[in-house]
């Protein structure tokens, strides 16, 4: 019986590449090191990619800062069980990218390397010694009692599954309403968190909303970050409500048939008390007195 081929599989087989041996931190702390990149994220039914350069990633149980000037990501250190640069392929147009799989040869993120020192960079990693991880982070606390970087967590280390008996805020609702959201804050200039999970890396982007654009698929354009789902796949929309660093605080998850958060709109990192004022109102009118 032939074994079914795993992303890792896949690439490697169609791609010149190198598996490097790479410990989760020591390719954290390199990543931002890369200079400009195409950074992307992406679960079958939503996808989030940034321009940029990188922030050092943080891992779950950790603080969790972030920058609406570098792309920014949330890991899990298991996850991160592969690391796979490849070279450019001008026949296939394919820069030379960078690749993370999970333990079971999915792909979970990819970085296209935009920056002439690139090259550079990942030599240095393919010689950087593994440091052995420190322990994983205790696991997630009970739902009712996740305050919202725990609820982030639990998503990350769970592969986008929501945690048992979490509450949401409002009745879900459908996945109109969400794109009402998006066009409200796109009209009304209100800062806001954009994120994709998959396969313990979750993927953020904040800052204004500059254009929405539906149909089949649902684009986002947000300055430098580029957000995409598709409306047809997304079973319902769960807002649910935590502790933020301003009080409780909403978080508008689009879940998929089997129950998975497939994205995330919300506020994410530091946001000022104004914004947050200004996006539960727009949360609370949206989607309990849908707009149109």
């Amino acid at each position: 019986m032939t074994l079914p081929h795993t992303d890792l599989d896949v690439l490697l087989s169609h791609l010149v590449g190198d598996r490097l041996d790479l410990d989760a931190g020591t390719l954290a702390r390199h990543l931002p090191l890369l200079d400009e990149v195409v950074a992307t994220t992406a679960n079958g039914n939503a996808l989030i990619s940034e321009l940029g350069t990188y922030a050092e990633p943080s891992f779950t149980g950790e603080a969790f800062p972030v920058r609406s000037d570098a792309v920014t990501l949330r890991l899990s250190r298991p996850a991160v069980a592969s690391v796979v640069a490849t070279r450019a392929d001008d026949g296939r147009r394919e820069p030379a990218a960078l690749w993370l799989f999970d333990g079971d040869g999915a792909a979970v993120h990819r970085a296209h390397l935009l920056s002439p020192d690139a090259p550079l960079v990942t030599e240095v990693l393919r010689l950087a010694p593994r440091v052995d991880d420190p322990p994983a982070a205790p696991p997630p606390t009970a739902p009712d009692e996740l305050d919202h970087l725990g609820l982030l967590d639990a998503l990350t280390d769970g592969g986008g599954r929501l945690p048992d008996g979490l509450v949401p805020a409002t009745p879900p609702c459908g996945v109109a309403r969400a794109v009402d959201l998006l066009c409200l804050l796109c009209e009304h200039g209100v800062p806001a968190g954009l994120a994709v999970p998959h396969g313990g890396c979750l993927q953020v982007g904040t800052g204004s909303v500059d254009h929405v654009e539906t149909g089949d698929v649902v684009g986002v354009v947000s300055g430098a970050v580029q957000f995409a789902f598709a409306p047809g796949e997304v079973d319902a929309v769960r807002p649910v409500r935590t502790h933020g660093p301003h009080g409780p605080m909403t978080t508008v998850l689009l879940t998929g048939a089997d129950g998975r958060c497939l994205a995330l709109l919300g506020q994410f990192g530091l946001p000022s008390t104004e914004v947050v004022t200004a996006w539960e109102r727009m949360v609370r009118d949206v989607l309990l007195h849908p707009i149109g």
